[in-house]
């Protein structure tokens, strides 16, 4: 191909094809596209100039959704439970979309395979929940977005992940009036142990794990405050203990460094507590309550009482807002005591005023 005076850029060859030439940093590279049309060929130039840059960074020119996945489980160096939920992720994704190149990557290739996930086609398949699709969808996230931000692919191609939206959760929780009338119900049902976990479950926000694992040295010198000796995040964080905690914990005598130890001083298994959740749950009308409903319950009822986002992460300790929030129920009233603290005494400014006739009345 002749190219004398063509510099960089495109231009029609006497066969009606399109030339390209184009230089990125000491790499030059110059050809034919096998097409008539310009559009085509300017999407060609574009895939050849970002071939040219990852050379020039020392890039995956065509690096693929699989080579992405495996470099994230290769180099991520996450938790055991983390990487086996993103090997379950990973196994979903790779059928559908392993040897697509990630520069070629499109929403429309995530939605079909949310799709595939929700209403699988094939014998013996069995359908993903919403949340398990969108768990798929957030590891597949993860794994581009680590590639991108330690150089092995130029860009992420996915600028909002297409996630699946859920259901209203219809699950039971507390509100503020429940309260008094469940714990009562847990003191009539269960034992010291179970009012200890339950309390701090439902008035300290704590995950069962660590209701059950309440320690005697995590609590601050006057008792306000509590470390929990196992968090889920790894995070080390004082959360506020409850008066009512406090109350029921001065009744518990101190033998080890458990708070409520099970048989030979050991530790009580999870589930401990459900049955007694439940039947208390049941007997208030809060049918099918669990032990980790008690901990969105804390949530919604510190929402209701004016928290807010950043305060409710804290409580919970977690890593994210967005996490937190699904925790936090959609009560009508939390709208109304935010009203009512906002707006109430407004009305006060306006009682002097003599009420208006109505016109209508004045003309009879």
């Amino acid at each position: 191909m002749a190219t004398n005076g063509f510099k960089n850029g495109l231009r029609r060859s006497s066969k009606g094809y399109w030339e390209y030439k184009i230089r990125v940093g000491r790499f030059t590279k110059s050809g034919t596209f096998r097409t008539t049309r310009l559009e085509t060929a300017k999407q060609l130039l574009d895939q050849v100039r970002d071939d040219l840059l990852r050379e020039q960074e020392g890039l995956d020119a065509h690096m693929t959704v699989a080579e992405v996945l495996k470099y994230w489980l290769d180099s991520r160096g996450a938790k055991l439970l983390h990487q086996q939920r993103a090997r379950y992720a990973f196994d979903k994704i790779r059928p559908m979309l392993g040897e697509t190149p990630i520069r070629r990557l499109t929403v429309a290739a995530i939605v079909a395979l949310k799709l595939s996930l929700l209403h699988p086609t094939g014998p013996g398949k069995r359908p993903l929940s919403a949340s398990s699709v969108n768990i798929v969808l957030r590891y597949l996230g993860m794994a581009i977005n680590w590639a991108y931000l330690n150089h092995r692919i130029v860009a992420n191609p996915l600028r909002e992940m297409p996630y699946e939206a859920l259901k209203e959760d219809n699950r039971p929780f507390l509100v503020l009036e429940d309260v008094v009338p469940f714990l009562q119900q847990v003191d009539r049902i269960g034992n010291v142990h179970h009012q200890v976990a339950i309390r701090a479950m439902l008035l300290m926000g704590l995950r069962e794990s660590e209701a059950l694992r309440l320690r005697w040295d995590g609590f601050s010198g006057d008792g306000l405050f509590y470390g929990p000796a196992r968090s889920k995040n790894g995070k080390a964080q004082m959360i506020p203990v409850a008066a009512e905690v406090r109350r029921v914990i001065a009744c518990v005598p101190v033998k080890g460094e458990w708070v409520i130890p099970g048989r030979a001083n050991s530790i009580h298994l999870k589930g401990y507590t459900r049955s007694v959740v439940q039947q208390a749950g049941a007997a208030i009308g809060k049918a099918h309550l669990t032990p980790h409903r008690l901990r969105a319950s804390c949530a919604t009822i510190v929402v209701g009482s004016g928290a807010g986002a950043h305060q409710v992460r804290d409580l919970l300790r977690h890593a994210s807002i967005s996490t937190s929030q699904v925790y936090v129920q959609r009560v009508p009233l939390n709208i109304k005591v935010l009203v009512d603290r906002t707006f109430n005494g407004i009305e006060q400014a306006f009682a002097p005023q003599v009420p208006v006739t109505d016109p209508d009345s004045q003309k009879s």
